[in-house]
């Protein structure tokens, strides 16, 4: 299965047309079915050659960019669905595991395991966190290893409030602490744990869903401390003349370019109009100095590094009466740096659907490459976006013209 999708760029983009190529991967076995879980990157945050997906009880690692793939059974844990795998270097994987394939699962805990690419586990926590949210919830930087948990929206019968954790380790995964958790009020979950490239021991945190549960973190020692770089902004805020609430802050991907942080909100902003997500850039500095990039239609849930440009990546609707065209995800390019009279932000196209009106709209439900190598990243799907059924992979293909 393949499609290409293109566009024409606004003068002062560099080039004149954008084409991307979608396709299905090759090389997997048609059962059982395999999902995104990472882009690996190395130390410097380039992204490499290496791709991990995850089914029930097994992992497949591609080492070519998806053209041909291995497929490791997880031993001892056949029956287990693997929820998430996150590469930890020295050919080894950070995988959590549960008994059920649904993300909003009936038991509210994931085991935790340290694996090696042969399917062996080094280590192994059982029912020991809540699953992560995405792959960009779980990050490794020299000798600190953390993720952030993801508590589900739906209530668990019989449960406590639940205030989600930062997990911390310094030895590969083998034991753990607790290195955050949000005194005072409580939010729901975390998005967003990730180090930031080329700066040693700072790492940046995000919270949603609902305005007073949104916040960003940043921590500069390696999560020992954390400072909250939201906390002067008022329940109501204006940036560049438009009215926001706390909402602005509550993302589930950011990039930093030229000493800035760009974030796109997994929100369309109902307390603001004109209602729609939005891309922010600030100076990444606490407190923050939010900027207004652009405007998209639905939530935004990944932003991919293709170069001098992020390409940021929506959901499709979550409204029912939308109709068939206004439901799609859409595909936006973003400009990572650009002088003030050069246009810093494009709507590109959005991309075709199967929509059976059950399945949520997350589209890549956060999950995709950090960056792309020679033009190709990856992104999760559902079995009914871009193409009528098939493996929760999508790999992209991006040309300049």
């Amino acid at each position: 299965m393949r499609c290409e999708y293109a566009a024409q760029l606004n003068e002062g983009f560099g080039s004149k047309r954008i084409a991307i190529e979608l396709s299905a991967p090759v090389g997997l076995p048609a059962r059982p079915g395999f999902a995104f879980a990472d882009h690996v990157i190395d130390e410097a945050g380039k992204a490499t050659d290496k791709v991990i997906a995850v089914a029930k009880g097994r992992i497949a690692i591609s080492g070519d960019l998806g053209c041909s793939w291995t497929i490791v059974k997880l031993k001892g844990h056949e029956r287990r669905h693997v929820v998430d795998a996150k590469s930890i270097g020295r050919s080894e994987l950070l995988i959590q595991t549960s008994a059920y394939a649904s993300e909003n699962v009936k038991s509210p805990l994931v085991d935790l395991l340290v694996a090696n690419e042969s399917g062996e586990v080094l280590a192994e926590h059982r029912q020991f966190s809540h699953r992560w949210h995405g792959c960009r919830a779980v990050d490794l930087a020299g000798e600190t290893l953390m993720f952030a948990e993801y508590p589900g929206n739906r209530p668990i019968a019989n449960a406590r409030p639940w205030s989600p954790r930062v997990f911390r380790s310094r030895d590969r995964g083998r034991s753990w602490e607790v290195g955050f958790v949000r005194s005072g009020a409580q939010i729901r979950h975390f998005h967003f744990l990730q180090a930031r490239p080329g700066a040693p021991g700072e790492w940046w945190l995000t919270s949603g869903d609902h305005p007073n549960e949104c916040h960003i973190w940043v921590s500069k020692d390696d999560g020992r401390s954390w400072r909250d770089a939201t906390e002067d902004f008022p329940e109501r805020f204006t940036v560049d003349g438009v009215v926001y609430r706390r909402d602005a802050f509550r993302l589930t991907d950011l990039a930093w370019a030229d000493g800035d942080v760009i974030w796109a909100t997994d929100d369309t902003l109902g307390g603001s109009r004109p209602r729609g997500a939005r891309v922010f850039r600030s100076v990444s500095q606490a407190p923050l100095v939010p900027r207004f990039v652009g405007l998209g239609k639905w939530h935004f849930r990944s932003l991919v590094d293709i170069g001098e440009f992020l390409l940021a990546i929506s959901q499709r609707s979550n409204r029912p009466q939308s109709n068939a065209e206004d439901r799609r995800p859409g595909v936006y390019l973003v400009a990572k740096t650009a002088p003030p009279d050069a246009p810093r932000f494009q709507h590109l196209f959005d991309l075709r659907t199967f929509p059976s009106g059950v399945r949520p709209a997350g589209f890549t439900y956060s999950k995709a490459s950090r960056a792309a190598k020679d033009g190709v990243f990856f992104t999760y799907r559902s079995d009914e976006d871009v193409f009528d059924g098939g493996h929760k992979l999508l790999r992209w293909r991006v040309r300049w013209e």
